[in-house]
């Protein structure tokens, strides 16, 4: 008799005490950068975050996974604006329209990636992304099967499959296999040289580092500073090893507003003589630009990007 009073005590209590996080955890959990989250609060009125006895924000777990859902069409080019006063059942449908094609490319590959990530063996992991390496080579590798394998797990972690301890077992693997195959590359002997990087509270390198490697690939001087780079030490850099390009790379948790504000004193500090690209998730569906400096929408456009540039300066 008493256990059955304590379970009823329980439920009651989480019904009356639902499960709330703050902040911070939100960005872990959805992806969504803090600044993003208060950016929609203000601009749109959601998320719509309660507060604790510190008087700090705290989000329940519908708005959570909302959160998700809206992350997921992001990645897919959707603009907030368009899709976050949609009920949850309305993104669910779009998220499987959008991503039906996507995941009807590979199949065996979803199955293949969530099952080794599921089972945590960072070897097994390790020799399986190796073999598909030496199998396919490196650019094949970057611009066939990252493509879809970093959507796959993305996917897969948005949706709630795989964890995100195993997310970032996947990315640090990947990372540091095409590391190990750039320095396998002969020595670069095309200009431009290239500066790559990410903006302060940008964490994600992936992207970079698959831009260094195929311009690499074709024989051009791209170097990698990194994340977290101010604009301060860009035109540092840039300055002192008469860089030609700065290309920077802004991910689709980091604000879009944010990242053009960057680009837009990155373009007023650097001279003109210097171009600048700005790529990645957070730019691909923005209406807005900056003078001077050129979006690039996916891999190829870079290296279409390099060509242009190398014809301009007479260099074939």
């Amino acid at each position: 008799m008493n256990a059955k009073v304590s379970n009823d005590d329980s439920s009651t209590d989480l019904a009356e005490n639902p499960v709330m996080l703050p902040i911070n955890a939100v960005e872990r959990e959805t992806g969504v950068s803090k600044e993003l989250l208060r950016m929609w609060e203000r601009r749109y009125g959601f998320p719509s975050p309660d507060r604790d006895e510190q008087g700090d924000r705290i989000y329940d777990m519908e708005q959570i996974g909302k959160l998700r859902l809206l992350r997921r069409l992001i990645d897919h080019g959707f603009r907030p604006g368009k899709i976050i006063k949609l009920p949850p059942a309305e993104l669910e449908r779009l998220i499987r329209s959008q991503g039906q094609s996507q995941l009807n490319i590979a199949p065996e590959l979803e199955q293949e990636l969530l099952e080794l990530l599921k089972d945590r063996d960072v070897n097994q992991i390790r020799d399986y992304l190796s073999h598909q390496l030496i199998k396919m080579g490196l650019e094949s590798f970057i611009t066939e099967f990252l493509q879809h394998a970093n959507f796959i797990v993305g996917d897969a972690w948005m949706r709630g499959v795989i964890e995100v301890h195993e997310e970032h077992l996947f990315s640090e693997q990947v990372q540091t296999l095409v590391r190990q195959a750039i320095t396998n590359l002969r020595p670069p002997v095309h200009p431009p040289r290239v500066l790559l990087a990410t903006p302060p509270e940008e964490t994600h390198t992936l992207g970079i580092l698959m831009v260094e490697a195929l311009l690499r690939l074709d024989g051009i001087e791209a170097i990698s500073y990194g994340a977290q780079m101010p604009v301060r030490d860009i035109t540092a850099a840039t300055a002192k090893n008469k860089i030609d390009i700065v290309a920077m790379s802004f991910s689709a948790s980091y604000p879009t507003s944010k990242a053009i504000e960057y680009l837009e004193e990155l373009r007023f500090k650097l001279p003109l003589t210097v171009e600048i690209w700005g790529g990645g998730a957070a730019l691909r569906s923005t209406r807005r630009s900056v003078e001077a400096v050129q979006f690039i929408q996916d891999l190829p456009s870079i290296r279409q990007a390099a060509a242009i540039w190398r014809r301009a300066h007479g260099i074939y």
